[in-house]
């Protein structure tokens, strides 16, 4: 094996279609978080330093690594962290299914060696079973070990489950209800986006996000910052063309009460943002928009519905139950004077 390290975006965009076929052999073990189709954009919006993306080739040129992480300087501190930290739930390094033992520790190593100015090396959002969490600090760089991060509530999908065994009495009663109460109140629909309407689906998403959290006294949600929704704009042809794109939204009398964006791959739907129109809470359409999602992703044989990061009370009344992902601080080692 060889280890290089890529430092400028010419490198990145050549180096797109052999990480795109990585993250495709990644199979379950990979989350679309880690695809060049949610990096790239993020790198885009965001990328304010300077790139140290750790590739690792096998003997016959493969690749069957990748680390991408960037330089950020901070006041008097130069931070190595995670491309797509921030807006990305989980991360990780992307490791080919046959890369050898070590693999994640080779890629941390040879990132470290190339960045001799770096004051810390923080890995973020590390989720249960990543690599990145138990891969050796090269010798002398000070380790914390893996920390508690956030909590990430799952819900279970069980294999060959049907709805009433996901989802309670009451849940289903209270969905149905919601359901005639919006048919009565001018019908519903709702529209999965494609490659012909994912323009307008987007605006729509965006719309009832900014709205809802506009109503809460924090304007604009996550999509305060306007670099967020750009990257989305920019990541969402390359996610939907990939298939692991799900945006929805759910129209009342024709007109968008409720719209989100979930990431499906490996068995597992990743419900990454969402929005309705709190104007007709009676109707329930974020409710009955979430109650779709999963009616399908069981019907899919889906194994799991992530509602990612953040402690929301309406996970766990949907049945959720809390993973944690985890962080790690490495610290080089002390400089001679």
């Amino acid at each position: 094996m060889r280890a290089e390290v890529l430092a400028t975006d010419a490198a990145l965009r050549a180096l797109a279609p052999e990480w795109e076929a990585l993250w495709r052999r990644a199979g379950d073990r990979a989350t679309p978080f880690q695809s060049p189709a949610w990096l790239l954009p993020w790198w885009r919006a965001f990328g304010t330093g300077r790139a140290r993306v750790a590739a690792l080739r096998g003997g016959d040129g493969l690749l069957l690594g990748l680390l991408p992480l960037y330089l950020l300087e901070e006041g008097h501190e130069t931070k190595l962290l995670p491309i797509g930290v921030g807006v990305s739930d989980h991360l990780d390094a992307l490791l080919d299914p046959d890369a050898p033992s070590g693999a994640a520790g080779r890629l941390l190593a040879a990132a470290l060696a190339d960045s001799p100015e770096v004051t810390s090396c923080d890995l973020l959002e590390l989720p249960p079973g990543a690599a990145l969490r138990d891969a050796p600090a090269p010798p002398g760089w000070d380790d914390g070990g893996a920390q508690p991060a956030a909590p990430c509530p799952v819900l279970e999908l069980p294999p060959g489950a049907a709805l009433p065994d996901v989802l309670s009495r009451k849940r289903r009663a209270s969905l149905r209800n919601a359901r005639n109460r919006a048919e009565a109140a001018g019908g519903l629909t709702v529209q999965t986006a494609t490659a012909d309407t994912l323009d307008g689906c987007l605006d729509a998403l965006f719309a009832l996000h900014r709205a809802r959290w506009d109503a809460r006294g924090e304007p604009g949600g996550v999509l305060a910052d306007p670099r967020v929704p750009a990257m989305h704009r920019d990541a969402a042809p390359a996610l939907l063309a990939l298939g692991v794109l799900r945006l929805q939204v759910l129209r009342l009398g024709g007109i968008p009460a409720a719209a989100h964006c979930a990431l499906v791959s490996g068995g597992r739907v990743l419900l990454y943002l969402s929005g309705f129109d709190t104007s007709r809470a009676r109707e329930s359409p974020g409710a009955i928009l979430l109650g779709e999602l999963i009616a399908w992703a069981v019907a899919g044989g889906m194994r799991e519905l992530h509602f990612l990061r953040g402690d929301e009370d309406y996970k766990y009344a949907w049945g959720a139950v809390d993973r944690f992902n985890a962080s790690r601080r490495l610290s080089p080692p002390a400089r001679a004077p």
